[in-house]
C-alpha cells in the first residue's frame, strides 16, 4: 500500500506533522523503549513510595527557596531539614494507608489525579496544626506560605511523573506496535467517555473523531482531534485513514449509516455503547460464546497418531467438498501431515478460494491444489486422477441439510448417491489406495431423504469393497452432529439470541449427539488408517444431548434469562425429523479399533454383488435425473433400507433439528 494512502488526512497534520511535535514524539518513544526495559520489580510500591518522598523533600525545599528568593536564612536551615526528613517519611505512609497507590500509573487519569490530591493533603493539614498549635517551638517557626507552596508543588512534581509514565508508555514502540487505527464516530455528550473507555487500550489508537456538531470540529477532545462529521467517513475510509470505525452513539439513525459506510468499504466496524445506553436499554449486553463452548467438557484434540502420520507420509490426497466445514478442517489437518500433494475439489468457487488461500499463506505442508467443479461430472473426476493421482480419497462431499433435502429429493439422489458412486468408481478405476467417505448417524433407520440417500451411499461403498476385482481400500465414518458448522444448531441458536429470540425448537424431548469439528476430522483421519474393506466406522460421541438443555445453556452462557430475555419456542417436528438418533442398528457387530474412539460396525450389506445394487439404483437414478420427487420417494421405499418417511415435506423454517 502507497506511504500516502495510510498518512492521516490534511485536517489533523498541520498539527501532528510539525518538528516540534515529531522531536517530542521521538523523545517521549526514548524515554518508553527505556522504560521497557526497566524490570518489573522497579514498578512495585516500594519504588513508588521512594520517588513520592524523594519528591516530598524536593518540593519542602523548593518551598523554602521560593520563600526566601533562594537564601534561606540560618535560623530556618535547621528546621528546613527537620521537616524534609519527617514529611519525606510521612506522606508516602499517608498515602498508602488512605490509597494513594491503589491506582496504576501507566493509566492516571482525572480520577487519579482526584484522589492524589485527597490522599496528599493530610499531612499538610498536620504541619499547619503544628505551626499554629506549638507556636513556641522552635520546630514549628515556619511560614504558613511553605507549607502551602510544598503542598502545591508536591502535587505538581507527583502529578507530572504520574503522566509521564503514562504518556511514555502510551507513546513507547512496544505498545504502538501492530497498534489497530480507529475512527470514533459520536457526539459531544459521548465522545469524552469513549475515549476514557480506550484510553488503557494500547493495541488501538484512535486517529480521529466524527461529531455532527459543528462547533467541534478542529477542535481536540482527550488530546484526538474532531475531523468533521459523520458524513466525511468515506473519504477517510477511501484514503486508508483507518482500520476500525467505532461508534458512540446507539441511536439507530447513526449506527445505520455508519455501518452501512463501513461495510461498502471493508472497514470492521464495532458499537462502543456508554453506560447510559445499557442503562436505558438502548443496547442490550450479552455474551457471544463461541459454538464450541457448549461442549466444554470434551477433551480437545490431540498431536496426530504415529499410524496417520505414517499412512498420509508422501501421499496424494483428495478432498471432495473441501469449501464444506468438515471438508475445509479435514483439509487443514491434513496440510499439518507429510503428504505430498493436497487436492481440494469443491463446486463453491468462493469456498475453495478461502480454503486455498488459507493454507496458501500458511507457507508449509503439501503442494496444495484447488479445483473448482462438481462430483458428478465424471469426465472432471477421470481428468483430475489422471492429472494428480490421488492415493487417498476423503469423500466430504454431500447434500447435509434434511429439511432442504426433504423439499429437493432429486438433487439429493443424484449428489449424495450418484455423485459418491462417480468419486468411488473413478477410485477404483485409477487404484487408489484408500477410500473414506463421511457419512451421518440420520442414516441408521433412516426417516428422511438425506439420511435414505447417506444409507445407499454407504451400501454402495460396501458393495465396492467387496468386489473382488477392488483393490481399494474403501470404508464410510458416521457420526452426529457437529457444532459450529455452516447450518448447525448452535450457530442458529446463537443468532436467534444476537436477534432477541426467540429460539425456535421443533421438540421439546428431542437430541442430538454433538462434536466439535476439528474432533471429528481427527477421528476422521484415525479411521481412515485402518484397513477396511468395507467396513463403516463410528466416532464414539459420548452421550446425547437435549436440544431444550442446549438451548438454555446458550443463552444463560450468553449472560441472559430463558423464559425472560429470551423466548423458547416449540414450533413442532418437521418432516424427516427423528426425536433422537441412532448409532447403529439393533443387530450390528460393533467391535473396538486400534483407536479407542473409533468403533467398528460390521457391514451388513442387502446386495450380494454390484450388478445386484447396480439393478436397484438404475430405476433411482432414472426418477432422480427425470426430476420425478414422486417416482424417487417410491424407490426409496422399495429398497431394503428401512426408509420410514411418510409425511409430506412443509416449507422450511429456521428451527434447527
Amino acid at each position: 500500500m502507497a506511504t500516502p494512502d495510510r498518512n492521516f488526512p490534511a485536517e489533523s497534520s498541520s498539527v501532528d506533522g510539525s518538528p516540534t511535535w515529531r522531536l517530542g514524539r521521538k523523545a517521549l518513544e526514548s524515554l518508553g523503549r527505556a522504560f521497557d526495559r526497566l524490570p518489573a520489580s522497579f514498578y512495585g510500591r516500594g519504588v513508588q513510595m521512594a520517588l513520592d518522598a524523594s519528591l516530598c523533600a524536593l518540593a519542602l525545599y523548593l518551598a523554602f527557596q521560593l520563600r526566601f528568593d533562594g537564601a534561606v536564612p540560618h535560623s530556618y536551615r535547621v528546621v528546613m531539614w527537620t521537616w524534609i526528613l519527617g514529611l519525606a517519611l510521612a506522606r508516602p505512609l499517608v498515602l498508602l494507608a488512605l490509597g494513594g497507590y491503589s491506582g496504576i500509573w501507566r493509566y492516571f487519569n482525572l480520577h487519579d489525579a482526584t484522589v492524589l490530591v485527597l490522599t496528599a493533603l493530610p499531612p499538610t493539614v498536620a504541619l499547619l496544626v503544628l505551626r499554629y498549635g506549638f507556636t513556641q517551638k522552635w520546630w514549628a517557626r515556619v511560614p504558613t506560605s511553605i507549607i502551602l507552596i510544598e503542598y502545591g508543588v508536591f502535587l505538581a512534581l507527583a502529578a507530572g511523573l504520574r503522566v509521564l509514565r503514562r504518556t511514555t508508555f502510551e507513546a513507547s514502540p512496544q505498545s504502538r506496535a501492530q497498534r489497530v487505527r480507529a475512527l470514533l464516530v459520536g457526539n459531544d455528550a459521548t465522545l469524552p467517555a469513549a475515549l476514557r473507555h480506550l484510553g488503557g487500550h494500547r493495541e488501538l489508537q484512535v486517529v480521529g473523531l466524527l461529531a455532527p456538531e459543528p462547533g467541534l470540529h478542529g477542535r481536540r477532545i482527550g488530546g484526538c482531534i474532531v475531523i468533521g462529521e459523520p458524513g466525511a467517513l468515506p473519504r477517510l475510509l477511501a484514503a486508508k485513514a483507518a482500520d476500525l470505525v467505532l461508534i458512540a452513539d446507539a441511536r439507530a439513525d447513526a449506527i445505520g449509516e455508519v455501518v452501512a459506510t463501513a461495510t461498502e468499504f471493508g472497514v470492521d466496524v464495532r458499537l462502543l455503547p456508554s453506560a447510559g445506553d445499557v442503562i436505558r436499554g438502548d443496547v442490550r449486553v450479552a455474551a457471544q460464546p463461541a459454538p464450541e463452548a457448549v461442549l466444554n467438557g470434551r477433551a480437545a484434540a490431540a498431536s496426530s497418531h504415529p499410524a496417520v502420520l505414517e499412512c498420509f507420509r508422501g501421499r496424494n490426497v483428495l478432498i471432495t467438498g473441501a469449501g464444506g466445514s468438515i471438508g475445509a478442517e479435514l483439509s487443514r489437518q491434513v496440510a499439518a501431515l507429510p503428504a505430498a500433494r493436497l487436492i481440494l475439489l469443491d463446486r463453491d468457487e468462493n469456498s475453495i478460494f478461502e480454503i486455498g488461500h488459507q493454507l496458501g499463506e500458511a507457507g508449509v505442508g503439501p503442494e496444495v491444489v484447488a479445483m473448482v467443479g462438481d462430483i458428478r461430472d465424471t469426465a472432471l473426476l477421470r481428468q483430475l486422477f489422471f492429472d494428480h493421482r490421488p492415493h487417498i480419497v476423503l469423500h466430504a462431499a454431500a447434500y447435509k441439510h434434511v429439511p432442504v433435502m426433504e423439499q429437493n429429493c432429486c438433487e439429493a439422489a443424484l449428489n449424495n448417491v450418484f455423485g459418491t458412486r462417480a468419486v468411488l468408481d473413478a477410485s477404483i478405476a485409477f487404484q487408489a489406495e484408500r477410500f473414506l467417505m463421511i457419512s451421518t448417524d440420520k442414516a441408521v433407520h433412516p426417516t428422511s431423504v438425506m439420511g435414505a440417500t447417506k444409507r445407499i451411499a454407504e451400501m454402495l461403498v460396501q458393495a465396492r469393497a467387496l468386489a473382488p476385482e477392488g483393490g481399494t481400500r474403501c470404508a464410510c465414518v458416521r457420526f452426529g452432529n457437529v457444532v459450529g458448522s455452516r447450518g448447525s444448531v448452535v450457530p442458529i441458536f446463537l443468532r436467534q439470541i444476537a436477534e432477541g429470540g426467540p429460539i425456535t425448537i421443533t421438540d421439546e424431548n428431542m437430541t442430538r449427539y454433538f462434536m466439535t469439528i476439528p474432533e471429528a476430522v481427527h477421528l476422521v483421519l484415525q479411521a481412515a488408517t485402518l484397513g477396511s474393506r468395507g467396513d463403516v466406522y463410528m466416532l464414539e460421541m459420548g452421550d446425547p444431548v437435549k436440544i431444550m438443555t442446549l438451548a438454555r445453556k446458550l443463552i444463560e452462557m450468553s449472560g441472559l434469562r430463558p423464559d425472560k430475555d429470551i423466548e423458547i419456542r416449540i414450533v413442532g417436528k418437521r418432516p424427516g425429523e427423528k426425536i433422537s438418533e441412532q448409532l447403529w442398528v439393533e443387530d450390528a457387530e460393533v467391535r473396538e479399533t486400534e483407536f479407542p474412539r473409533v468403533l467398528q460396525v460390521s457391514p451388513l450389506s442387502c446386495f450380494s454383488d454390484f450388478s445386484e445394487i447396480a439393478s436397484r439404483l438404475a430405476p433411482l437414478e432414472q426418477a432422480a435425473q427425470s426430476r420425478d420427487e414422486a417416482r424417487v420417494l417410491a424407490t426409496l421405499r422399495e429398497m431394503p433400507i428401512g426408509f420410514q418417511r411418510t409425511e409430506k415435506a412443509r416449507p422450511v423454517v429456521n428451527s434447527p433439528s
